[in-house]
């Protein structure tokens, strides 16, 4: 997906929770109000983000096999090191908790980006 001229692209946005439709970064965090939760509305061009949330079912295909392979991943580290159960208590919460909020927050992004790229056609 190619980006207009002052406009983020999707992994930009995510990352710095820009607005995709002006590019503006609240404050506050800009597009997210949460770690991966909308603000009602954009500071800069008051687009109206609570109208195209993406929760719920829609977002299971994602977490999903994310999560599963995560469980695999801890137990192939387990498997090939043998680490002491506190090591994986030390590793996994925070790695877990990037990969999920940061694939939510690239999932409703692109979900957002689309819906508004419709409701301007």
């Amino acid at each position: 997906m190619s980006s207009a001229k002052g406009q983020p692209g999707l992994v930009r946005a995510a990352l710095f929770a820009l607005c995709p439709v002006c590019g503006a970064s609240g404050v506050f965090g800009g597009v997210f109000a949460g770690p991966a939760v909308f603000v009602p509305r954009c500071r800069g061009c008051a687009t109206d983000f609570q109208a195209h949330e993406a929760s719920g079912r829609l977002l299971y295909p994602v977490i999903l096999p994310l999560v599963i392979l995560l469980v695999l991943a801890a137990l192939r580290l387990d498997d090939a090191l043998r680490p002491p159960l506190w090591v994986h208590v030390v590793i996994w919460p925070p790695v877990i908790a990037f990969v999920i909020i940061g694939a939510l927050r690239l999932v409703k992004l692109a979900w957002l980006m689309r819906c508004l790229k419709r409701a301007s056609l």
